[in-house]
């Protein structure tokens, strides 16, 4: 990059302010006003202070120093050796431990217990209801080992079909009058009438919680009956099953009391499994000749665990999801029908993987997303399926599985990428990337994946997340400390479309009125507060910027250079108040804008290159709130195509260049390009020249994370 051509110019830049109150309602707008942006001085009259020597034209351009301090809100960044430790994904290793109707019971890092339940280093144990949302961290009991779900008796006994229930009328809960439907006909699972959570510990003591919200509490979960020498529990619809020795213990009264029995005598019992409609399996194991361990056999139960049969099939192994209890082979499926006997292959996968987990809610992520509503895998959605048709049955021991590898060895999987990216010039390349990411803080504000929407409501092609019923859960993660906090959404904002995070400060785009931007803000302590509307489209509100001191840039759209022209670009520019102060926001709008970062005292760096220019001119300006604008370098020329704007803390304004390629020869391939085409940083001096900044020692490598507060 060169010298630039400094002839004198007035450039003209119209700015739009636009004030905003507390109230999350439209602001009044200011009519537009022309600001004559003087020159940038020549060479030989630089700008100086008052009383101060002349600036040297070769000296790198600095931003005027701002005297506002720091805000009170302000969270410095991490240091360098921190950064590797804030960026880790704190559910990355979750695992949903129980299923209700309506909850799911997740623990993260692998870990059952968390802070407030045991001695787990992650986050905890967390519920996700499906009307609720994400809660928690659940206080479980000191040292559980098993969490699960189940509902209080129903008022009648649901469960497998008359003529396939095995033992005395005296122990249906209700007469059979009762039953809605013919016995030999009605297939139905237990009507809970609540999810509630239970935990055991290792000694086989069981607690009650009567629901997600009681289990927040530190004294939430009620000391219920016991099972010595437990080994294995479950629970669905309205038992709960545990597993010592050779016998299954059976609880239909909220865990006061169990019936036991032995499921195949001399075999322990090492798991037991419970369809919400009652049926049991249960896997034993022979006792172990020599070395060999003694082969596991399945049983099963169609009397709440009073008598036991084994099973016509064996498979190798077995798992409960939801209501199915089945191989877990998604090739090779074999499950448990609902007659509670015969085993199917007949099943498709598809029913059971094609409803999304409640669990996947349980990922931290500053996008919005969200679910149809009813569509979510639960403890009796899918059911189990029906018995099988005439040669579907799986019976006698399970050979391996046979699958047919549709791809082959030399198969390729998906598609490759090519070499991409927007095609641009110049200074104009500055409108494809938007400013560069805050810094990490310890602390960011997130959002849960838990949002709802009426799938009737959504309509075709629409996005399930852009027509909310319910916001998601958001959540203050300290990843230092591996906590989450949930908090619910601001009251004011039934449509959150983005959310960013810098300085320590969570700021929430909401779509308004009339879609304008309704903005909600944040920090790690306190609630959420109502900072106006903008008038702007809230879903072109795009990346975050701040300066050192806590002033704020939401740069909005603009568009690239076409025959047409293109149109401003806009931004909206925060200064450095208290969290939720009036008259924090203001809205500029920037013609032949390319570029615009947060400078300390609200005020904002902004690039402009004319249309006529086809990007190879750039000028730069400081828009301070109550000051004239400043201009600080006019028609610079630009000879390679600027990627970056950054301001550096000590205030100097560089560019992140990359040579242009060589022209085409004709009648040939593009020439060579003089040298290789690396991007390098560029210092922007006073008399408008971009001088190549020296190469810093190259840093270690690092593994890249995208996740944490710079990456969101």
């Amino acid at each position: 990059m060169v010298a630039p051509r400094l002839s004198p110019l007035t450039l003209t830049l119209t700015l739009v302010a636009v004030s905003c109150g507390p109230a999350a309602g439209p602001a009044p707008a200011l009519a537009p006003a022309t600001v004559a942006i003087p020159p940038a001085p020549p060479p030989e009259a630089p700008a100086r202070a008052t009383g101060g020597p002349a600036a040297d034209p070769s000296a790198p351009l600095s931003l005027p120093a701002a005297a506002s301090p720091p805000a009170a809100w302000i969270e410095p960044p991490l240091a360098e050796q921190e950064r590797a430790r804030a960026h880790r994904n704190l559910f990355r290793e979750h695992r949903e431990i129980a299923l209700g109707e309506h909850v799911a019971i997740v623990a993260a890092n692998g870990e059952l217990a968390g802070p407030g339940g045991g001695a787990g280093a992650g986050p905890g144990v967390f519920a996700i209801h499906e009307k609720l949302g994400v809660v928690g961290p659940l206080k479980l009991p000191a040292r559980s080992t098993w969490v699960g779900v189940a509902g209080s008796p129903p008022s009648t006994w649901v469960g497998v079909a008359g003529s396939t229930w095995v033992g005395a009328p005296s122990t249906w809960v209700g007469a059979p009058s009762t039953w809605v439907g013919a016995p030999s006909t009605w297939v139905g699972v237990a009507g809970s009438q609540a999810d509630s959570l239970y935990a055991a510990t290792p000694e086989g003591a069981l607690h009650r919680a009567a629901g997600i919200h009681e289990a927040l509490r530190p004294d939430g979960f009620e000391p219920r009956g016991s099972v010595a020498g437990a080994t294995a529990w479950d629970a669905a619809g309205a038992l709960i099953a545990a597993a010592a020795g050779e016998r299954v213990s059976v609880s239909a009264d909220e865990g006061r009391s169990f019936t036991a029995a032995v499921v195949a005598p001399g075999k322990r019992v090492r798991a037991v499994l419970v369809r919400p409609d009652g049926v049991l399996a249960a896997v034993v194991e022979a006792p172990a000749r020599g070395q060999r361990p003694g082969a596991p056999e399945t049983f099963l139960s169609l009397d709440r665990g009073q008598t036991w049969k084994r099973s016509a099939f064996q498979p190798r192994t077995i798992e409960r999801a939801g209501s199915w209890i089945w191989n877990g082979d998604a090739t090779c499926p074999a499950v448990l029908s609902r007659d509670g006997q015969q085993w199917t292959r007949a099943a498709s996968p598809d029913l059971l993987h094609g409803r999304p987990p409640l669990d996947s809610a349980l990922y931290l992520s500053t996008a919005i997303r969200a679910s149809a509503a009813g569509s979510f895998r639960s403890a009796i959605a899918p059911p189990a399926p029906e018995p099988p048709p005439r040669g579907a049955a799986a019976v006698g021991r399970e050979p391996p599985c046979k699958s047919d590898d549709a791809l082959g060895a030399g198969s390729v999987v998906g598609g490759i990428l090519g070499a991409y990216g927007a095609s641009c010039e110049g200074a104009l390349c500055l409108l494809h990337l938007g400013p560069p990411l805050p810094p990490p803080t310890g602390t960011w504000i997130t959002a849960f994946g838990d949002g709802l929407c009426d799938p009737a409501r959504v309509p075709p092609g629409g996005a399930c997340a852009a027509h909310l019923a319910r916001p998601p859960t958001f959540a203050v993660v300290d990843e230092l400390a591996s906590t989450v906090t949930p908090v619910a959404a601001p009251e004011g904002c039934p449509q959150p479309v983005a959310l960013h995070n810098a300085a320590g400060a969570g700021v929430l785009i909401c779509r308004g009125g009339s879609g304008s931007a309704a903005i909600f803000v944040r920090g790690a302590h306190g609630p959420w507060h109502a900072e106006g509307s903008q008038a702007i489209p809230a879903e072109a509100l795009g990346s975050i910027a701040a300066a050192p001191d806590g002033t704020l840039l939401l740069r909005g759209p603009a568009l690239p250079a076409s025959a047409q022209g293109r149109e401003p670009l806009q931004a909206l520019v925060r200064r450095p108040l208290p969290l939720g102060a009036a008259q924090a926001w203001r809205r500029i709008v920037v013609p032949d804008g390319v570029a615009a970062l947060p400078a300390p005292g609200g005020a904002a760096l902004l690039a402009t290159s004319p249309a006529a220019s086809a990007g190879a001119r750039l000028d730069l300006a400081l828009d301070r709130p109550g000051h004239p604008v400043l201009g600080l370098a006019g028609d610079v020329e630009v000879d390679q195509n600027l990627m970056r704007m950054e301001v550096r803390d000590d205030g100097r304004v560089r560019f992140r260049g990359v040579p242009k390629p060589a022209p085409e020869v004709q009648g040939g391939p593009k020439a060579a390009a003089s040298g290789p085409r690396e991007a390098r940083w560029y210092a922007l001096t006073h008399g408008g020249e971009f001088v190549p900044e020296a190469p810093s020692a190259p840093a270690p490598p690092a593994e890249e994370h995208r996740f944490g507060p710079a990456g969101r």
